[in-house]
């Protein structure tokens, strides 16, 4: 049930989903401020931040009273203001606008109540508080952050929709599209999809955000009664998600918190690669949070029918860092085989090519290249095609991978 808050009560009692949800949102947002403001002499960073379902702003836990998103990211810009001026001779001026939407009446009554007891001022500056579906006023919003960053149009987009349906893929697509800095956070019910698939009319009807069609919906059920089931679902909803909206990147994790059995995706979608490692080193920090199906290297939310029946589940605990190495070890050198056979790779062109493959961070990408690069497995070049030393401890973007001319098999020891 979707949470109800009234400016006249209290608010709702808070979820271990939610709970997830709010704390990998408050530790990307700190990742995303460092991540960006690493030059010291920067002297202005600009993001709009949107929440487009922001709900009342606050929730109970016991007897307290926590922060709900729009809170998280009103105190992350200040914490962010505070954090990144610490060290700095030349001040960095934090210019942040945050858009907080929801269609109830009520719950944007308590949001603005809530905001003034923490002498937040709603002066459509830099917060504003909007009654309405988010769908009516994202080209308002759009142009507005076009108006405040020209050039940039850096933004964080929350879109924690009830479900799987209440947002349109081809809005997300127009997000993307207009602002190809933005980024955008979907929830996205996709276990009470996979539940409820059948050819009804009242499923067709209610997938039609999605841009689903009839023969789509007999796929996937064909799919979920088949051999591989919910794995198998799984990577054709991904793929699904990442064609209608145009994102080049995309994180997609089950949040199933261990003492909840309500299980959805946390699905962070980007046309720019830091966004993406970024939110993949989260996924390494909060280990009990996060699981997905499938090995860790190339095999991501993926299924073979060539596969075992057993699909095991990645949840990123050490244990599996270790066995991501390994796996990384055995099968990177099939991959920059055809990537690679014909002419060198950029590294940077090779972390586009994998990044939506593995729930590897590029730092464990480069690690294994300098590891089959010790081992005379592939060759490290610089941009003009000079070689690299074995002992190189840390790669360029522009350095290029391939294979020494020596080897008539590419990765010999390995490639099996």
């Amino acid at each position: 049930m979707p949470f109800k808050w009234h400016p006249e009560e209290p608010p709702p009692i808070i979820e271990e989903h939610s709970k997830a949800k709010l704390l990998v949102l408050r530790k990307y947002l700190r990742a995303y401020f460092d991540r960006l403001n690493v030059n010291p002499n920067r002297e202005e960073f600009k993001l709009d931040l949107v929440d487009g379902f922001a709900g009342g702003g606050t929730f109970r836990d016991g007897d307290d009273v926590v922060s709900g998103s729009p809170l998280v990211m009103l105190e992350e810009v200040e914490a962010a203001r505070e954090r990144l001026n610490r060290r700095r001779n030349r001040p960095l001026r934090v210019d942040c606008k945050c858009y907080f939407v929801d269609v109830e009446q009520a719950h944007t009554d308590h949001l603005r109540r809530t905001l003034i007891e923490r002498d937040h001022v709603i002066d459509n500056e830099k917060i504003v508080v909007l009654n309405d579906a988010f769908e009516n006023i994202i080209d308002d919003i759009c142009t507005s952050i076009r108006q405040r960053q020209p050039r940039a149009g850096r933004a964080i987009f929350l879109l924690d929709q009830t479900g799987f349906s209440r947002v349109e893929l081809a809005l997300v697509g127009r997000i993307l599209f207009e602002l190809p800095a933005a980024e955008v956070i979907l929830t996205f019910a996709a276990d009470v999809l996979t539940n409820h698939l059948a050819e009804t009319p009242q499923i067709i009807k209610s997938v039609a955000p999605l841009q689903m069609t009839e023969a789509k919906i007999r796929e996937l059920i064909e799919q979920r009664d088949g051999h591989g089931g919910r794995a198998l679902i799984q990577r054709t909803l991904r793929d699904h998600v990442r064609l209608m909206t145009g994102a080049t990147f995309d994180t997609p994790f089950f949040i199933r918190p261990r003492q909840s059995r309500r299980a959805l995706w946390f699905l962070h979608l980007s046309r720019h690669p830091t966004a993406r490692d970024v939110m993949v080193q989260l996924h390494w920090e909060n280990h009990n949070t996060f699981e997905h199906y499938g090995p860790g290297d190339f095999g991501m939310l993926g299924w073979d029918a060539l596969q075992p029946n057993y699909i095991p589940l990645f949840n990123f605990e050490e244990l599996e860092a270790l066995q991501l190495q390994r796996q990384l070890l055995e099968s990177m050198p099939r991959r920059l085989f055809g990537l690679a056979a014909e002419e060198p790779i950029a590294v940077e062109a090779l972390r586009y090519a994998l990044a939506n493959e593995t729930a590897a961070r590029f730092s464990d990408l480069d690690e294994t290249l300098l590891t089959l690069a010790r081992e005379r497995e592939i060759e490290i070049l610089s941009a003009d095609g000079t070689r690299r030393s074995r002992a190189l401890k840390r790669l360029r973007a522009t350095d290029r991978i391939g294979f020494p001319d020596t080897l008539l098999l590419p990765g010999f020891s390995r490639l099996r």
